[in-house]
């Protein structure tokens, strides 16, 4: 396999990224990067801000050493310019059922305003210093500006969710895309890949019951890898 991304998800958050992640790298496509990986690294902030304020004139492989794979928040904004750099990366658009992606989308607003409440003076502080706030605010900031600022706006936010899908169809070419359910379990993706199909079960993580978990379990390992004390207790 050679360097650099080998595969690029361009599906919106909430369709199933996480489990997607946890099996491209059952089936060797790993490292995988996504959204909870750049909180987990922190530094990362940096470098998806100047991204962002270039519109997407950077330097991938300061961000993706290492990784071969890399779909969720912050990537998913910058899907098009990714594909042109990695000009032989499948292309996978992890889709859902647009009604239950939006209650999910909410619930997911909802979760990260409750983690960031529940943070004590001593996390807050050790965000502020460790690039871990920095890495949040670039997110929420590519994610808030995708939907125009109208998060909670449900027309608007299905209406995005369509064009999206929409434009990745008409734009990347059938033998490069897979349009892709988790649901649909290993064999189509595996066909995609040209991949063995495993003996194990397809994996299903971060349900909406472990979404507060995944992210405060980013923040402690953060914290961890820093190796200063763990202000997550």
């Amino acid at each position: 396999m050679t360097e650099g991304l080998q595969v690029i998800g361009v599906g919106l958050h909430r369709t199933g990224s996480t489990s997607v992640k946890a099996a491209l790298e059952w089936l060797g496509y790993g490292p995988c990067y996504h959204g909870l990986e750049a909180l987990r690294r922190c530094v990362d902030g940096e470098h998806w801000q100047a991204a962002y304020d270039t519109g997407g004139a950077a330097d991938w492989s300061v961000i993706f050493e290492g990784y071969r794979a890399a779909l969720d928040w912050p990537t998913v904004h910058f899907w098009e310019q990714l594909a042109a750099a990695y000009p032989d990366a499948r292309i996978l658009l992890t889709d859902r059922d647009p009604e239950r992606w939006w209650d999910s989308h909410v619930q997911m607003f909802q979760l990260g305003a409750q983690f960031n409440r529940e943070l004590t003076g001593e996390q807050r502080q050790w965000a502020e210093e460790s690039g871990f706030a920095r890495t949040q605010t670039i997110l929420r900031t590519i994610v808030t500006e995708t939907f125009g600022g109208r998060v909670f706006d449900k027309t608007h936010c299905l209406r995005v969710f369509q064009q999206h899908y929409e434009r990745v169809r008409r734009t990347v070419p059938d033998d490069r895309l897979l349009v892709y359910r988790v649901q649909d379990g290993w064999e189509p993706l595996c066909r995609f890949l040209d991949a063995d199909v495993p003996d194990e079960p397809f994996p299903h993580v971060n349900t909406r019951d472990n979404l507060l978990h995944n992210i405060r379990a980013a923040m402690r390992l953060a914290s961890e890898q820093a190796g200063g004390e763990a202000v997550w207790h």
